[in-house]
């Protein structure tokens, strides 16, 4: 097979996958797939344009189709910024600038061999940056991604061959560039493979998708039941001498029927996303937050002591208590009571955890709501709270131990 048949058939397969790539966008919408499918779309037109001269003028087949070509780089460059959630910078165009920039030198205009190794220099900067974007991600693909990066290598290297040949024993055209079959075959291959490649990173990005799907809440985004209880294994396989125990943190919303009679589902619906973002963001960094169902949530977490559990789940209530939720013509103000258990991370039985931090939420409703009880195992304190500081106290309170009643003092410094 002659180097023209190569060119037409790698265009034929460039311009095949964009049209896949668009399709895929269609479904999805997907802003990458564009990038991507357009990348493709232009390298298989620049090919093209290659492959015809002779029978077009070679300003088209020469500067335009490699301007063509090194465009569709910037855009593969840009799908995968995308790709990895990443804004696409003026960067991307660096490939095509170089050739650009070249054309406008008469030395390298005029001189097919100089033409050589501004192409490769051009298409070695677009790789290196491809493969700077690949490496630098340790998302879950990294294998996959680190694959793709070792054939963008073998590329990479291949132009610097194609250069340093050009320079030892100048070409006076493509047909007479030594070993040019040689190197457009191991070219070929590894775009094949770049291209199987990154269909398996399509399937695993899928596979992460339905994962997510499995372990979220829909509406909210938090964690959903199993998601909260594969969080609570991986919380009793992590030894930590500073944080023994395990808190479950229960909570459910105050009066949430109401909210939906009165102001209708989608502020109910409101109040949810709310909360949630009120739990996630408050527990970021520190432990899971999740929707157990309706107007449920639960936090599982790593605590040192009682303190510090009923420290969150008093810093989660009040600032739901404070905060105005705006839905629709809706300003809804809501709070919500809080049940805690707790347990040695070593020997921590979840149903248990389950059902003592329901029965201290339950404590909390009973004695009022908008306030935080702990289960003890024997029976569940009410918390002091901050935002009570002055009323009287329920005998429930008054039976508060003195780790609670050290809380107060911590809490009541905190607000100074």
């Amino acid at each position: 097979m002659d180097i023209l048949t190569g060119l037409v058939i790698w265009a034929a397969e460039a311009m095949t996958l964009a049209v896949l790539l668009w399709s895929r966008w269609f479904y999805e919408r997907e802003r990458f797939y564009l990038s991507w499918g357009g990348g493709f779309a232009l390298h298989g037109l620049g090919v093209t344009l290659l492959a015809l001269r002779g029978y077009i003028p070679d300003f088209v087949s020469i500067e335009i189709a490699n301007t063509v070509v090194f465009t569709g780089v910037g855009f593969w460059i840009a799908g995968f910024l995308q790709f990895d959630g990443k804004s696409v910078g003026g960067f991307v165009a660096i490939p095509a600038l170089i050739w650009i920039a070249g054309m406008f030198l008469d030395p390298v205009r005029e001189s097919f061999p100089n033409r050589v190794v501004l192409y490769n220099g051009a298409a070695i900067v677009g790789y290196a940056i491809l493969i700077g974007i690949l490496v630098r991600n340790n998302g879950p693909s990294r294998s996959t991604r680190r694959f793709l990066a070792f054939l963008i290598g073998i590329q990479l290297l291949a132009n610097g061959i194609s250069a340093v040949l050009a320079i030892m024993r100048p070409p006076v055209s493509f047909a007479s560039a030594p070993n040019a079959a040689l190197l457009f075959f191991p070219a070929a291959f590894c775009f094949i493979a770049f291209v199987a490649g990154t269909a398996r990173l399509l399937t695993e990005r899928s596979e992460e998708k339905l994962k997510a799907l499995a372990l979220t809440d829909p509406l909210t985004g938090a964690l959903n039941r199993r998601g909260l209880i594969d969080e609570f294994h991986g919380l009793c396989g992590v030894q930590r001498s500073d944080r023994p125990l395990i808190a479950m943190l229960q909570f459910d919303l105050d009066c949430f029927k109401q909210i939906n009679d009165r102001c209708g589902h989608q502020a109910g619906d409101a109040v949810l996303v709310a909360f949630s973002m009120v739990g996630q963001t408050s527990l970021r960094g520190r432990g899971s937050f999740g929707r157990m169902g309706g107007e449920e949530f639960a936090s599982i977490l790593r605590v040192g002591d009682m303190v510090e559990a009923a420290s969150i789940a008093e810093a989660i209530r009040l600032t739901l208590k404070r905060q105005t939720i705006n839905a629709g013509d809706h300003q809804i103000k809501v709070t919500v009571s809080v049940g805690i258990a707790l347990a040695v991370a070593d020997n921590a039985d979840l149903d248990l955890l389950f059902t003592a931090a329901d029965r201290a939420l339950y404590t909390a409703k009973e004695c009022g709501r908008d306030r935080t009880a702990i289960d003890t195992g024997i029976e569940a304190f009410i918390v002091p709270a901050v935002d009570r500081q002055g009323e009287v106290e329920s005998p429930t309170d008054l039976r508060a131990d003195r780790q609670v009643v050290a809380l107060k003092q911590l809490a009541a410094l905190g607000q100074r």
